[in-house]
């Protein structure tokens, strides 16, 4: 990955997100699902980053497939996100590498 991963947009769903980096942010990042927007720590590691973005990147998923109503619960989202991050991920990232 290159040092100054910053992307700007990521679609997910068919939905165009834009990606904004802010200085000061208590959390890593965070999505705001109406607006379309995923805010990003600007001072984050390009490794950080994203992991930051696929973060916030699912917890979009679950909101557009609705899958959010039915847990109805922010502790049990972001339980099953941490979930999709320390296991399926580091999955992905493997396999993708054999590929390059």
């Amino acid at each position: 990955m290159s040092i100054s991963y910053k992307p700007k947009q990521i679609t997910i769903g068919g939905h165009k997100y834009k990606v904004v980096y802010q200085k000061n942010l208590e959390d890593f990042g965070n999505v705001d699902v109406d607006k379309k927007i995923i805010t990003l720590r600007d001072n984050l590691k390009p490794q950080e980053t994203l992991d930051t973005l696929l973060h916030e990147a699912f917890h979009a998923c679950l909101a557009l497939s609705g899958l959010s109503y039915l847990l109805d619960d922010e502790n049990k989202e972001e339980a099953l996100v941490r979930a999709f991050d320390s296991i399926m991920l580091p999955v992905i990232k493997r396999e993708l590498k054999k590929t390059l």
